[in-house]
């Protein structure tokens, strides 16, 4: 797999929705032989294929000529097309308008464009005109005309919403959110967004329901909501998991770990994006294994996967290592052919910001204003923020207050045009430590109120543990996938025994009823898992209050064991001390009941205590009988008594000793327990 995804876009550091758009990014170079083999390969097989993966090759074909033989690759397009459309398969569509323009210039993908849209429109294939309109839209979104690229995506949405297709609604809506994103218009990108991720989720387009979310996730991120954020990334996430999109994977990875950094969770952050680089190298290894060759793009992967570390590294104050990896990725970026103007740009921040921190001055105001002259030009408003933040640090530090001052203003009026919360905070706290600085108090109080008010809204308890809520459940839906993955498995297995019985048509229908069955008992099972989820939590708790009455049940007993024994002995006293008023007839009688009363007294109640007590803690006497053989009878009658909380002095007092010799049989059992000075009795029997 090369290193951009074809479902979804990656994922380039700070400046994270530049290149996150699933529309802006050419498919990957298939890497074909440069002779005639390959052609002949493809042509081979595409004279045996039928069906998507005759599609999938005339897409291929279209591929391998789109730059040598424009007319030939039309013509294997085309052909892809009807396949796709006759299928049913808009997905397949869409990729067919990817393969027509990879690799073409800008300019020369949007000539062909128009090309293709008059095409359709003499054909009057409203589909094909919608696809035309909506890649010509994402084609001057790269060009960075805004007003073009809206216009022609907006024509898509009417386009595909008058013929009620909803692939094309939601690829539209899509686009738009991502233009809107990109405009810094947060809250009208979310709503292009949702409403394409409920399209994705009513037609079962899964794909495209986790790009939905990816993009509301780092929408949500921007906009400073990041419990939100986590939550739809994960869920992302565990989507390209399950069908093992390396791409996507790393991609995920890696604006988790930018949400941790401002979160200020700097060792998570470094957990996620040394997960991102050890993916992005194994990628670059195995393509190198499989074909000894590999593109510069996997090396621009490893460069934003260096530049997250060194900010997190940077932020942690390890400024040598913070260097090290800032310094690989700016001259990784800076030899590469596909690294953008902000991708340069993003290295230049952070390096200028790591040479401030340790006294090279002159070489970080050349970085930091380089880096903000490209953040100004690409419109990216949040990190051009934090280069201005950075500038004004450095002047700070330079003892040059007003330029400070200037750059510090500049940066939060920036951030307040974006929305960026999180870069409003920063220039709420930089401003008041300024003003502090220069004995303005009063100014200094009131940044210092609006920094506090708004740290507050983003870091505060119950958002800390909703986040550390969504990574268990991730977690545990992993395991869950696992587990559905190997239900999957088995059941695919059944289903080819039955496509060899039953030919062809019996396997469509099946396929189809079984898709169907799984959409519409989605919901269901999620309802269902959440009740047997709360069963389960309400069966715990009975049974948590049913041990406790019945240990409560159990102390009563021993007490009352405790009354009968005193009753006995009291009976037995008395007629002891009354023997010399029977008659010497009675007297061995009487002698007789007294000797087997007080040698019966404990066994029958005792008996019926631990009978009791083994049908509440099951497996007690068996394992320490198990494990620990030289415990006397009595002793473990105190380890029962023990396990059930009571104290030295209430055990005393039913066994009728003094608490010194319960303190004195609690150290004998301690010692053939082995237990340690500072472990706990009662604690440790009831682990057993």
């Amino acid at each position: 797999m090369l290193f951009k995804s074809i479902t979804a876009p990656y994922f380039p550091e700070k400046a994270v929705f530049i290149l996150l758009i699933l529309f802006a990014l050419p498919l990957p170079k298939l890497v074909f032989g440069q002779g005639k083999d390959n052609s002949d390969t493809l042509e081979i097989k595409l004279n045996k294929a039928r069906g998507a993966e005759r599609a999938e090759i005339l897409n291929q074909l279209t591929l391998k000529y789109v730059l040598s033989d424009s007319i030939k690759s039309f013509n294997y397009f085309k052909e892809s097309l009807r396949i796709a459309s006759e299928l049913g398969l808009p997905a397949m569509e869409s990729r067919a308008f990817e393969c027509v323009v990879n690799g073409l210039k800008n300019e020369q993908a949007v000539g062909r464009l128009n090309y293709i849209l008059s095409y359709f429109q003499e054909k009057k294939y409203n589909p094909g005109i919608g696809f035309a309109f909506s890649y010509l839209g994402k084609e001057y979104l790269l060009l960075n005309n805004y007003e073009q690229a809206e216009g022609f995506q907006k024509i898509a949405l009417e386009t595909f919403t008058k013929i009620s297709y909803q692939y094309g609604i939601s690829l539209a809506s899509e686009r738009l959110g991502f233009i809107f994103m990109k405009k810094n218009e947060f809250i009208r990108a979310l709503e292009y967004y949702y409403e394409a991720l409920q399209i994705n989720q009513k037609e079962g387009y899964e794909k495209e329901v986790a790009v939905s979310l990816y993009h509301i996730g780092l929408t949500e991120y921007h906009l400073g909501d990041y419990d939100l954020a986590v939550d739809n990334i994960l869920k992302s996430l565990a989507y390209w998991e399950h069908v093992k999109n390396v791409a996507n994977i790393w991609n995920c990875n890696e604006i988790l770990g930018n949400i941790y950094i401002k979160l200020n969770v700097f060792e998570t952050a470094l957990n996620y994006h040394r997960n991102a680089l050890k993916i992005r190298e194994k990628a670059k290894s195995d393509e190198i294994l499989k074909i000894h060759h590999y593109t510069s793009v996997y090396d621009l992967g490893i460069a934003y996967s260096y530049n997250n570390i060194a900010e997190v590294y940077l932020n942690l104050h390890q400024y040598d290592s913070a260097c090290y990896y800032a310094e690989k990725s700016l001259g990784l970026k800076e030899v590469n052919g596909e690294a953008l103007p902000d991708d340069i740009a993003n290295s230049q921040l952070n390096l200028g910001n790591i040479y401030a921190k340790t006294g090279k001055q002159d070489s970080a105001l050349i970085l930091l204003n380089k880096a903000a002259e490209t953040f100004k030009e690409t419109q990216n408003g949040s990190s051009y923020a934090e280069a201005l933040y950075g500038i004004g640090n450095l002047y700070f530090d330079l003892k040059n207050y007003d330029l400070a001052k200037e750059n510090y203003e500049a940066g939060l009026q920036k951030s307040i045009e974006v929305a960026d919360k999180n870069n409003i905070k920063t220039g709420y706290k930089l401003l008041s430590d300024f003003y502090n600085d220069r004995y303005d108090y009063k100014k200094s109080l009131e940044y210092f109120l609006s920094f506090t008010n708004l740290k507050d809204s983003i870091f505060n308890k119950e958002r800390t543990n909703i986040i550390e809520e969504l990574q268990i459940k991730f977690e545990v839906d992993k395991k869950q996938h696992t587990i559905e993955s190997q239900e999957l498995l088995i059941a695919q297995k059944k289903r080819q025994v039955t496509f060899a019985l039953t030919g062809g048509a019996l396997i469509l229908l099946l396929a189809a009823g079984f898709i169907i069955l799984v959409l519409r008992n989605k919901r269901q099972k999620e309802i269902l898992l959440q009740k047997e989820a709360e069963n389960l939590r309400q069966d715990l708790a009975l049974k948590e209050k049913d041990l406790e009455l019945k240990n409560r049940e159990l102390v009563c007993n021993v007490s009352n064991i405790y009354t009968k024994n005193m009753v006995i002995s009291k009976v037995a006293k008395t007629l002891s001390n009354s023997m010399s008023n029977f008659k010497q007839a009675n007297t061995e009688l009487i002698r007789e009941i007294i000797s087997e009363l007080r040698q019966n007294m404990d066994e029958t109640s005792w008996k019926e205590f631990e009978y009791r007590f083994s049908k509440v803690h099951q497996s007690f006497y068996d394992i320490l009988d198990e494990k620990f053989p030289d415990l006397s009878p009595s002793e473990r009658k105190i380890c029962a008594m023990l396990k059930l909380n009571m104290s030295s002095k209430e055990i005393a007092a039913i066994t009728m000793t003094h608490p010194e010799s319960v303190d004195t049989a609690r150290s004998r059992i301690r010692k053939k327990l082995g237990l340690e000075k500072d472990e706990n009795l009662t604690e440790f029997l009831n682990r057993l």
